[in-house]
C-alpha cells in the first residue's frame, strides 16, 4: 500500500482529506469567478474595474422623494447608493425610508421583465417594524430582520406603525 504524501486527493483509506477539500474548493472558487469574468466580459487583468480606489456616498445625499413605489400607498424617501457610475452593478444598493402607513407595493421582479426589472432582493430592516407581503403570506419584520425575495416571487413592504419610520437596507441583484 502506497503512503499518503497529504498531495492525492483520495488516501487509500478512500476519505477525503482536509487538504484535498481545501485544494478542491479553492480550485470550485478560482473557476466560478474566471467564468463569472468571462461571461460578463470582463478583463481578468485588470485590478480594478473602476478608475477609483474606494468612493464614499453619504446616506444623507441625493436622496429620491417618490411616491406610489411600485404603485405603494403614500411617498417614499430612497437613497440609492453608486447608481451614477454604476460601480456597485450587478447590485443596486439602496436604503428606504418608509413613513408610518407608506409602503412599497407588491410586485414581482422576471427575467426580461422590461417594467419591473429581473432581481433577486435582500431585504435588511434597519430601524423600526411593519408587514411584508411575500408570496402572498404576510410577514411581520422589525429591526435586525433579513427577509430574501427571490427573482419570481411576488413581495412588498409596509410600514404599519403610527410612529416610527421603518428603515431598510435592500440589495437587488440584477439577473439576466
Amino acid at each position: 500500500m502506497k503512503a499518503d504524501d497529504g498531495n492525492s486527493p483520495t488516501p487509500p483509506t478512500g476519505r477525503f482529506t482536509r487538504r484535498a477539500a481545501l485544494q478542491s474548493a479553492a480550485a470550485a472558487s478560482l473557476s466560478a469567478a474566471m467564468a463569472f469574468k468571462k461571461a460578463h466580459g470582463l478583463d481578468m487583468t485588470t485590478p480594478s474595474l473602476h478608475p477609483y480606489k474606494h468612493r464614499n456616498d453619504r446616506h444623507d445625499s441625493g436622496v429620491m422623494h417618490l411616491k406610489n413605489v411600485h404603485e405603494g400607498k403614500g411617498a417614499i424617501d430612497i437613497k440609492f447608493f453608486f447608481r451614477d457610475d454604476r460601480a456597485s452593478k450587478p447590485a443596486v444598493l439602496l436604503i428606504y425610508d418608509i413613513p408610518p402607513g407608506a409602503s412599497e407595493g407588491v410586485h414581482t421582479h422576471n427575467v426580461g421583465d422590461e417594467k419591473e426589472g429581473s432581481f433577486d432582493e435582500f431585504y435588511y430592516i434597519l430601524s423600526g417594524s411593519g408587514q411584508m407581503q411575500i408570496d402572498g403570506q404576510s410577514v411581520p419584520v422589525t429591526a435586525g430582520d433579513h427577509v430574501f425575495t427571490p427573482n419570481g416571487v411576488a413581495h412588498g413592504i409596509e410600514n404599519t406603525s403610527h410612529e416610527d419610520n421603518l428603515r431598510v437596507y435592500l440589495v437587488a441583484m440584477i439577473r439576466e
